[in-house]
């Protein structure tokens, strides 16, 4: 009876517990109903006329932003997704909803990335080049931005804002070659030539690899025979000259200066240019043949450079001046006596002349079908210049001309490759050693190798069109006889073209 009295007991005193909680419950929600209606009190107290202007809320918190810009960042991403009719509004609503986003969230690397894919798919590029340009002037070390604006502004033809991009990327990396040729690029063709020539001369410095000549040089030739800007070429050969080591190269570069200078109209410029590049290295003829070709166009040139030779205690320079400028006036015989005068006045001063000036010498007298005359005096320039691989292609291509000696001409031919193996004329020669040799086949694969070299030259086409006939192609030798004659319409290839039926074509 006692364990039931207990139980009872304890039976009796629960109820009082439940009795709490209940009380507890109602006093929560009278409490809130007491809170809700004091706020919808207060609610009609502040209540404002339709005619007032409703208040505007921004969001401070930085949680708050990024989480709205995701929610919009995910949207444009289910709107490009989508695979409705009307596409177009698609994207465009996608579009608005990352440039949404990336104004909330105004660091948002994501969002900032499709908005500019979207733009740039849809060829908005001044657009997307605007947002890049915004986010890079929070975040002006953001390299791979940069670039990605550089080339934005390429596709957009506005190689100025190009130029700035990369001008930051190489600040940061100043030892990518790659982009500062392209830097250098960008710069000429927004014409900020000034900033162009300071950073050829920075690269032609820094570049260890190369000779420090050869960065702006190309430039130069690239203004001189493409770009036909003979102006920017000159500021690209000065550079150039300022890091010249040896005569030879700077010879060649003040050639190069004077030819710009005539392309300018600076005729008198010019002329002092090519003397000074003869007088650097004396070995280098062609200067003195411009400048006989500028001689040549003046009245009584030749009897006013005579009379200078005559008064002249060293008459050297005035004497190959005057045989350049009777070659220029056609008088082949005349520059021939008069080159002999200058040979004969070496000698009697106890020097050989140059190599350039034997092989002068030598193409007139080839060109007069001297062959004794132009055989002595090459063995002579060989004898003097053994290590000379003009001459000794010059004296194997006659041997080989004539049919003889070729045993001798194949081994001038073999040292002359040696020294250059991708030199078109030293192939041309060895090619054609081997074909007089009865050996066709081998002969093409010679002169096949130099007619890739040089597609222009008339007398390598010929050459591979008798190689083609010999060993039976007639139909792709008649090709290449009819591009040396369109080039040089020579009779003998004329005569070759007529004996295989061929109409003669005419010369573009």
């Amino acid at each position: 009876m006692e364990k039931v009295g207990r139980f009872t007991s304890g039976r009796a005193n629960v109820k009082p517990i439940r009795s709490d909680i209940l009380c507890r419950r109602v006093g929560v929600l009278f409490t809130v109903l007491v809170l809700f209606v004091s706020l919808l009190a207060t609610g009609c107290l502040l209540h404002k006329s339709p005619s007032e202007k409703s208040p505007t809320f921004s969001l401070c918190d930085d949680d708050a932003r990024r989480a709205g810009a995701l929610a919009l960042y995910s949207q444009g991403l289910l709107l490009e997704s989508g695979n409705t009719s009307n596409t177009n509004a698609d994207k465009e609503a996608a579009l608005n909803a990352f440039r949404q986003a990336l104004r909330l969230d105004p660091d948002n690397r994501r969002a900032l990335s499709a908005l500019i894919s979207n733009l740039t798919e849809r060829e908005r590029l001044a657009e997307a080049l605007a947002e890049l340009d915004a986010f890079l002037s929070a975040h002006p070390d953001d390299s791979e931005l940069h670039l990605e604006a550089a080339r934005i502004a390429d596709a957009a033809s506005r190689p100025a804002d190009a130029a700035r991009h990369c001008a930051r990327i190489l600040a940061a990396q100043p030892e990518n070659r790659d982009l500062a040729l392209a830097l250098i690029g960008l710069y000429f063709q927004s014409d900020q030539d000034d900033a162009a020539f300071e950073l050829l001369r920075s690269q032609s410095e820094r570049l260890k690899d190369v000779p420090p000549v050869s960065l702006p040089l190309r430039w130069a030739l690239h203004f001189t025979r493409e770009g036909k800007d003979p102006l920017r070429a000159l500021h690209c050969l000065k550079i150039a000259i300022g890091h010249c080591t040896n005569s030879a190269d700077r010879a060649e570069l003040t050639a190069c200066i004077a030819e710009n200078q005539l392309l300018l109209g600076q005729t008198n410029a010019a002329m002092a240019s090519f003397k000074q590049a003869y007088r650097d290295n004396p070995s280098f003829t062609t200067p003195i043949l411009h400048l006989g070709a500028l001689w040549a166009q003046r009245p009584n040139a030749t009897n006013l450079l005579a009379r200078q030779a005559q008064r002249e205690k060293h008459p050297e320079e005035a004497l190959l001046t005057l045989a350049a400028t009777q070659q220029a006036l056609d008088d082949r015989e005349g520059a021939i006596r008069t080159l002999r005068a200058f040979y004969s006045r070496s000698m009697r001063a106890g020097y050989f002349p140059s190599e350039g000036f034997y092989l002068w010498l030598g193409n007139l007298l080839q060109e007069q079908e001297s062959f004794a005359d132009t055989e002595h005096l090459l063995v002579e320039a060989l004898a003097t210049y053994p290590s000379s691989s003009e001459v000794k292609n010059f004296i194997a291509y006659m041997w080989a001309e004539k049919g003889i000696r070729l045993a001798e001409a194949n081994t001038l031919a073999n040292e002359a490759l040696q020294d250059a193996p991708d030199n078109a004329a030293y192939l041309d020669t060895k090619g054609w050693i081997l074909f007089k040799s009865k050996r066709a086949f081998d002969a093409l694969q010679f002169l096949l190798r130099a007619a890739e070299r040089d597609k222009d030259e008339p007398v390598i086409l010929d050459h591979v069109g008798d190689a083609l006939n010999c060993v039976g192609r007639e139909n792709e030798a008649i090709s290449f006889w009819t591009r040396s004659l369109q080039i040089d319409p020579q009779p003998a290839v004329a005569d070759k073209l007529r004996k295989h039926n061929v109409a003669l074509p005419k010369k573009p």
